[in-house]
């Protein structure tokens, strides 16, 4: 080997050694958002960046493509081995960046080929110092275009994709992959067509029609690199479309239960005041029954009395008739399940808290408290088992904190991108009645936070509400 030749071999090593740390440095950006924090995802990029050199440097034979896709294979694997959650979603990771890397690159390729082609016409005589300087400053330049490329592909789909770690369904993931997939195939399709017209005719495609070069190796990657990049927006597009139509429809529905829970509170409140109105009249007529002696008829008319009263209490006093009529509802349901209510909430007293908001709070969190119980209990609490679901509140200068605790002795993990729990509990609206609790605390400057606490020595699922008031009112 010649000094010329080991100049391009060592420049040629380099261009590969950099390549290959660029992209294994847009793997570890590309995944990093799905990944709970304080995930080892550099061991990832370090798999990913050994097996593709060990690759390289074998002694026997193996085709790009392969190789590549044995890569990040073993790399999807290192992916599920550090957060087994979620694998769906690692699969069509994995997928995509193989594909958009591969294409960046193909697509590097055809330039370097077009670069090259030109080279020589423009410089036929140029002595070969010239030819090892422009080698290298190919080679930095087609480093940094697929780096580009790559990475640029990278944060769009980031972007798009906003860092939402949730499950992909099947047919989902197959419409995500299908660009990718389709992309691949004609690839091998166009290899093969190229290799059974060298072995038929002994020349190159490009030879006999100039054409080919550029539809091949620039037209169509760019193609399938901007396809991949839509559909991935598109789906992106749709998901969050279908997420927002069922967010209307479930905000739908509670403005309909808590309708509903007006008309009741309106309902009893009449009655209180029915009732009221005619107390004249009822103390006048037991007065008439005691004056006349009838102590008998009297005593059944103040029993019956009595019950028309009970019928106008509510078995839960918060100080304000919405929220009254939402926890005695629940209060009754829980005693049918059951289930042990233990309730101190006092309704903050300001006008800048509207009570609809306090009401979605209130209901869906004593519902997801229920249904917790109730999934823990295969659907039913069990009688020797001991169901408790507590409900506070607790007003600390302008913050006003709500606190619903039920019993949970099941595993609690939180998600650390949306801080909601992992369930397995099925269904396209799981979750969203947390969404309409931490949506009516944002609307007041707050937040909400869910732990597994240890209480008197029994477990509890604690879910926290934080409502700021204004300072004045503090």
């Amino acid at each position: 080997m010649n000094n010329l030749e080991l100049w391009y071999r060592i420049i040629s090593e380099l261009y590969y050694i950099s390549t290959l740390l660029l992209t294994s440095y847009c793997l570890m950006i590309w995944i990093r958002p799905f990944f709970p924090t304080g995930a080892k995802i550099w061991l990832v990029g370090f798999v990913y960046l050994c097996t593709m050199t060990i690759l390289n440097y074998m002694p026997w034979y193996l085709s790009a493509i392969a190789a590549y896709l044995l890569g990040v294979m073993i790399a999807f694997v290192v992916m599920c081995l550090i957060d087994p959650a979620y694998i769906s979603q690692k699969l069509f990771l994995a997928a995509t960046f193989f594909c958009l890397r591969w294409q960046a690159w193909r697509i590097v390729g055809g330039l370097m080929n077009a670069k090259y082609s030109l080279s020589l016409r423009l410089f036929p005589t140029i002595e070969d110092a010239f030819w090892i300087w422009l080698f290298t400053i190919d080679d930095v330049l087609d480093a940094l275009t697929g780096f580009l490329l790559l990475y640029g592909s990278i944060r769009f789909l980031l972007h798009v994709y906003d860092g939402r770690r949730e499950p992909i369904k099947i047919r989902e993931f197959l419409i995500l992959i299908m660009p990718s997939v389709s992309s691949i195939c004609s690839y091998c399709l166009i290899r093969f067509y190229n290799d059974t017209y060298i072995h038929n005719f002994g020349r190159y495609l490009e030879e006999d029609y100039p054409a080919y070069n550029f539809l091949v190796y620039i037209l169509y990657p760019v193609i399938c690199y901007i396809t991949i990049l839509a559909m991935v927006y598109l789906f992106r597009q749709w998901k969050n479309e279908l997420e927002e139509d069922m967010h209307k429809e479930i905000f739908s529905k509670q403005l309909q239960d808590l309708e509903s829970h007006i008309m009741e509170a309106e309902r009893l409140y009449q009655d209180i005041r029915n009732l009221r109105h005619d107390m004249g009249n009822h103390l006048m007529t037991l007065k008439q029954l005691y004056e006349k002696g009838e102590y008998t008829a009297a005593q059944q008319y103040t029993d019956k009395l009595n019950s028309e009263m009970a019928k106008t209490v509510f078995d839960v006093n918060s100080g304000n008739p919405v929220t009254d009529v939402i926890l005695s509802g629940r209060k009754k349901e829980m005693e049918e399940k059951g289930i042990t209510f233990t309730c101190d909430f006092h309704y903050p007293m300001t006008e800048t808290v509207d009570s609809f908001d306090v009401s979605i709070i209130l209901n869906n969190a004593l519902s997801n408290a229920i249904e917790a119980i109730e999934r823990e209990g295969n659907g039913a609490v069990k009688p020797q088992e001991s169901a408790h679901i507590c409900l506070s509140s607790e007003r600390r200068k302008n913050m006003f904190l709500i606190e619903v605790a039920n019993s949970y002795k099941g595993n609690l993990e939180i998600d650390k991108v949306n801080g909601l729990p992992h369930t397995s509990k099925s269904g396209e609206g799981h979750g969203f009645g947390l969404v309409a609790i931490r949506h009516a605390a944002h609307k007041y400057l707050g937040d909400m936070e869910i732990t597994k606490e240890c209480r008197e020595g029994e477990e509890y699922c604690v879910l926290r509400v934080m409502l700021q008031l204004p300072e004045d009112e503090s």
